[in-house]
């Protein structure tokens, strides 16, 4: 709410001037006379003044609140302006804050953790999302599928299972189609790797062609690692 005070620098009707204002509230003054900006500012210093212009007639308006509860007594040259600030609640609603002043009614927050339940429970689901995208990314790993599908092998399955593994490993790796039998060589895959996959395509058409499974399987397993550092490596 914006009231105006109006009054003329050096007349006797500033003086008289008496109007309650609540706290908060824009008061605008007008000033007619022989004073200048600075004695205007230095007279309000106590208060917020929002803002100060000065008018074509050579008057000043300047808009201004004041947080003092009761009379507030301002000198402006050789004038004294009074003007009443009253509080903005009732008798009745002082009470709430009165009450509030006793120790039993103060709030304490240890008492109740509300804050750190919930920083707890948001630090639990952090923790199970990081674990889940682990999981994730694991699940997605190249080197852990063709580990886990490795741990599959067995003395029946080997001619086909191997072979299967390590090429799904070196096309996921290195985006070739060794699973299509396009065997295209690209680094770091060597000469005798494509020979050893395509050995085991033979003994996989090979029924009556039996072979150490172990063997095949090492080397395998010592085949990705290499590749493995080696993809390190370069980096």
């Amino acid at each position: 709410m914006k009231k105006v005070v109006t009054g003329l620098f050096l007349f006797l009707s500033l003086l008289s001037l008496s109007k309650e204002y609540n706290i908060g509230d824009k008061i605008t003054l007008k000033i007619e006379g022989a004073i200048d900006k600075s004695q205007i500012e230095k007279a309000l210093e106590d208060y917020k003044i929002s803002s100060l212009e000065k008018n074509k007639d050579g008057s000043y308006t300047v808009v201004f609140t004041t947080y003092k509860v009761g009379e507030n007594e301002i000198q402006i040259g050789n004038k004294k302006l009074k003007i009443d600030v009253v509080p903005t609640i009732e008798p009745s609603e002082k009470e709430i804050y009165d009450a509030l002043s006793n120790p039993n009614n103060i709030y304490i927050e240890n008492d109740y953790p509300h804050m750190g339940i919930l920083a707890t429970i948001a630090g639990a689901i952090a923790l199970l999302t990081a674990f889940f995208m682990h999981l994730v990314d694991r699940a997605k790993n190249p080197y852990i599928i063709f580990k886990k599908g490795m741990t599959k092998v067995t003395e029946t399955n080997w001619k086909e299972k191997i072979s299967l593994e390590l090429r799904k490993y070196i096309d996921s790796v290195y985006g070739t189609n060794f699973l299509g039998g396009e065997y295209k060589r690209i680094y770091p895959l060597t000469e005798q790797d494509i020979e050893f996959i395509k050995s085991m395509d033979y003994l996989k058409f090979a029924p009556n062609r039996d072979g150490d499974y172990l063997e095949y399987k090492k080397r395998a397993l010592e085949t990705v690692e290499r590749l493995r550092k080696e993809k390190k490596n370069s980096v």
